[in-house]
């Protein structure tokens, strides 16, 4: 059997006329860019909430099939930054889209000017892009489509177009049988089994903050960080114990993560807990402690603390 030696070690080379490359999803906020990621790779890893800017990071998601393999990138919305935080987001959406492939451009075609300046920001990008328009299902007058993306196809140059629904899965296989052909021939990447490079402590600490977005409400949520500080597991039970900050700007904010009793941050635990005990396959001990880092989300220091580098 035939390998390739890398600095990682021996891997098993693909076969013939075998296709790889890296794709991000770009676009603005809440337009269903995580979504699209769990719709590929059939199973859940991205966070979803109907908030606007519930992702924070790039997260990587590998798409292997026996004759191709497709390197997914999740990115924040694109956006005017409205403090040091979002400046970070910023960069980590357009450092995504550089030296990709391709670039999913996705959009619900609800606010066409705000999708221009988004294209604008990424100016800088030399690679192929492909329109994607989402949310389909709810479109229930379909003549507007065709009209809806010729607009879109003079503000860039597109190397094709699919309307799709990420939620239902409509059309979203033509997309990546259209996205294999575009790719080079190439090697795989990543083994056939995995599915993300990122470390479970990141999805562990994503899953807690899923699940502020998604029972808090107003601003509390965007002043939300969340951070694992411990995760070892017990030598007498076995039992995986995660111990976990959660992080807010303000005293007041605290009182509404903790709730009455503690009952609030006891929701929070219960049903991010499960969603974790389903992504590592085990059970596990979650404990969360809420805490107070004061205007984090503009002090640089208070970023790079929490794992944000500015």
């Amino acid at each position: 059997m035939d390998f390739l030696l890398t600095g990682a070690g021996a891997r098993e080379a693909p076969p013939p006329g075998h296709r790889s490359g890296f794709v991000a999803i770009v676009g603005r906020p809440n337009v269903g860019k995580s979504t699209l990621l769990n719709r590929i790779l059939d199973q859940k890893l991205a966070i979803i909430t109907h908030k606007p800017g519930t992702t924070r990071r790039r997260l990587l998601g590998v798409y292997t099939r026996p004759e191709v393999q497709m390197v997914f990138t999740d990115t924040p919305g694109l956006e005017r930054p409205a403090s040091k935080l979002g400046r970070f987001l910023l960069e980590e959406a357009k450092a995504a889209a550089s030296g990709v492939d391709i670039i999913l451009f996705m959009t619900d075609g609800h606010d066409e000017r705000a999708d221009l300046q988004a294209l604008e920001l990424l100016e800088s990008a030399g690679t192929s892009f492909f329109f994607i328009l989402n949310k389909v299902d709810l479109i229930k007058d379909k003549r507007k489509m065709l009209p809806l993306v010729e607009r879109y196809s003079r503000m860039k140059s597109f190397e094709e177009h699919f309307p799709i629904s990420a939620l239902k899965g409509d059309n979203v296989e033509a997309m990546l049988e259209a996205l294999k052909a575009s790719l080079p021939e190439g090697p795989r990447y990543f083994p056939p089994g995995m599915v993300t490079d990122s470390p479970e402590r990141v999805l562990i600490e994503e899953f807690v903050r899923e699940q502020i977005y998604r029972q808090l409400h107003r601003e509390v949520p965007y002043a939300v960080a969340v951070q694992v500080i411990e995760m070892e597991r017990d030598p007498e039970t076995g039992l995986m114990r995660v111990e976990a900050n959660i992080f807010v700007e303000r005293k007041s904010q605290r009182g509404i993560v903790i709730g009455k009793g503690g009952s609030r941050l006891k929701q929070i635990g219960q049903f991010a807990r499960a969603d974790i005990e389903n992504r590592l396959g085990e059970k596990i001990f979650l404990g969360l402690h809420v805490r107070i880092k004061p205007n984090w989300r503009q002090r640089d220091s208070a970023l790079r603390d929490l794992g944000f580098e500015v």
